[in-house]
């Protein structure tokens, strides 16, 4: 070979070794094929994909990743396509890592407010605001006060508790919860003993409402128990199931699973083969038998039993098996609207409401009042939980309370489903796994969610509210004594039963004029 070949071929290779931007797409590419395999397999490991769209995802990851081969291995003279490409790798596996974060944060939220079985009750030692008391240990010489008969096995758990400390404690019962609150006012107790989900049963009484204000706790014992449901459940991609939606307000309770008055009851009737969804609102002043005794009561009193009590009472009201709950804190919903950017809602007519207490951003409480005009109204966290929590504004109260609650949830669902999502996605998960827990499990949502890949389509959704009897009333309930209830409307009662046997056996629910 000549010389002048030689130097042809030296400089030809020359032209064509390896510099930093080939060391740059290389590693590039190889990040990017990282980031492929950690995110399929973490898509396959939420459960949420069919198979075929888990081969579609496959596909487009394995066309990424051939196309980032075919660009970096072979040496080239063109140094700008490597350079370009490992820019886009690495822009891609950026883009990846969001994924990945995304998809482990659904799993985590869904992990944590699906599949609860445990209701955990706070039970609490209470004193007055001005009380020197701390802490447990200065309590040594108190009174202790407890209400006869209410949740009686928790407070003997507690009482017994205390007693291991300090010996020789002292123990007054009271024959209800408005007398153990004048006992603890009047100083014929020095602490009184209250699982934290009655303090709004005992504010709805006449003279108790700033109850939480003149009280403060030093010592809180969580208790523990498993749910019980008789209802037996089956494939929800195939067969009806009902949904118990409770709705609490959770300003004292701060726990999501604990007892507490239930003031959104509604019922989700679910066909997941004809695609039909019923929602029945039921006022929680109607006066019915509780599930555990027959004995009269408002329905909202039946969660301080437990939830399960509030489903079996339900059971009862409408004849049907219920075999799911969702259980919603409407305070903490504050959180879930301010990161949607807001909803928008219709009301009904200009109304204001009466002063409450709406949680504030520092935390704590501010008592505010809201106005509403009539029409379409766009609604921060703060206006729509007073929107959805307000009835006295109303003739017919609790009714018309239902539906404004329905239609902030309509709302809600209307920002999800559109791109403002996005913007506060990070926000909107810590808010829904302060808001939520249910009793389906992960897999059975995993399952609903394939089934609607594959199914496609829309559901058709309908809404109906029980009615107000004959007329509100004053009577004895087995909870709280004399109390402002609501008797049923048999009529409305009966249509409620009609509609749900519609939706269960396949047909579409058509609601009477």
């Amino acid at each position: 070979m000549s010389q002048t070949n030689h130097r042809r071929v030296a400089e030809s290779a020359s032209r064509v070794c390896r510099t930093g931007v080939d060391y740059f797409g290389t590693g590039a590419m190889a990040l990017l094929l990282l980031c492929s395999l950690i995110l399929f397999a973490r898509i396959m490991s939420t459960g949420m994909l069919t198979n075929g769209y888990l081969f579609l995802a496959m596909g487009i990851l394995l066309a990424i990743n051939a196309v980032h081969v075919y660009v970096q291995l072979p040496l080239r003279c063109n140094k700008l396509g490597k350079l370009i490409g490992g820019i886009a790798a690495v822009l891609l596996s950026v883009a990846m890592i969001f994924g990945m974060t995304a998809l482990g944060t659904v799993q985590s939220v869904l992990g944590r407010i699906t599949g609860q079985y445990l209701q955990l009750d706070v039970i609490a030692v209470m004193v007055t605001v001005d009380d020197p008391a701390q802490e447990l240990a200065d309590t040594a010489g108190y009174t202790f006060g407890y209400a006869e008969g209410l949740d009686q096995s928790n407070t003997d758990e507690l009482l017994d508790h205390i007693a291991q400390s300090i010996p020789d404690i002292q123990s007054r019962s009271c024959a209800s919860l408005t007398d153990l609150a004048d006992a603890l006012y009047d100083d014929q107790v020095d602490a009184i003993v209250l699982n934290k989900g009655y303090i709004s049963l005992l504010e709805e009484q006449p003279g108790y409402d700033d109850f939480s204000r003149q009280v403060r706790i030093i010592y809180e014992h969580e208790i523990a128990r498993e749910i019980q449901i008789d209802a037996d459940r089956q494939d929800v991609t195939s067969k009806p199931f009902v949904i118990y939606c409770s709705g609490i307000d959770s300003r004292i309770v701060g726990n999501l699973t604990g007892k507490s008055n239930s003031d959104v009851n509604i019922l989700a009737v679910v066909h997941p083969k004809s695609r039909q969804i019923l929602l029945i609102n039921t006022p929680r002043d109607y006066y019915v038998p509780l599930h555990m005794n027959g004995q009269y009561d408002k329905l909202t009193h039946a969660g301080n039993y437990g939830i399960e009590e509030s489903i079996g009472t339900l059971s009862d009201l409408y004849d049907v098996d219920i075999a799911y709950y969702v259980r919603v804190n409407f305070t903490g919903l504050i959180k879930v609207v301010d990161a949607l950017g807001g909803v928008d809602v219709e009301s009904p007519r200009a109304f204001t409401t009466t002063v409450m207490d709406i949680p504030a951003a520092g935390g704590g409480f501010s008592q505010r009042s809201f106005s509403f005009p009539a029409g379409q109204v766009h609604l921060d966290g703060q206006s729509a939980l007073a929107f959805s929590r307000e009835r006295d504004a109303f003739f017919n109260g609790d009714i018309q309370r239902g539906l404004n609650q329905m239609a902030v949830i309509k709302g809600i669902i209307a920002r999800i489903t559109s791109p403002a999502i996005l913007s506060g996605y990070g926000e909107l998960m810590k808010a829904v796994a302060d808001s939520f827990v249910t009793n389906m499990s992960y897999e059975e949502i995993a399952a609903l969610v394939q089934m609607q890949q594959r199914d496609g389509g829309s559901w058709n959704v309908t809404t109906y509210a029980a009615a107000m009897g004959s007329g509100s009333t004053t009577q004895r309930t087995y909870t709280a004594g004399m109390a402002w209830v609501m008797p049923p409307d048999i009529a409305s009662v009966n249509t409620a039963k009609s509609l749900i046997r519609q939706v269960l056996s396949g047909e579409t629910p058509v609601v009477p004029e």
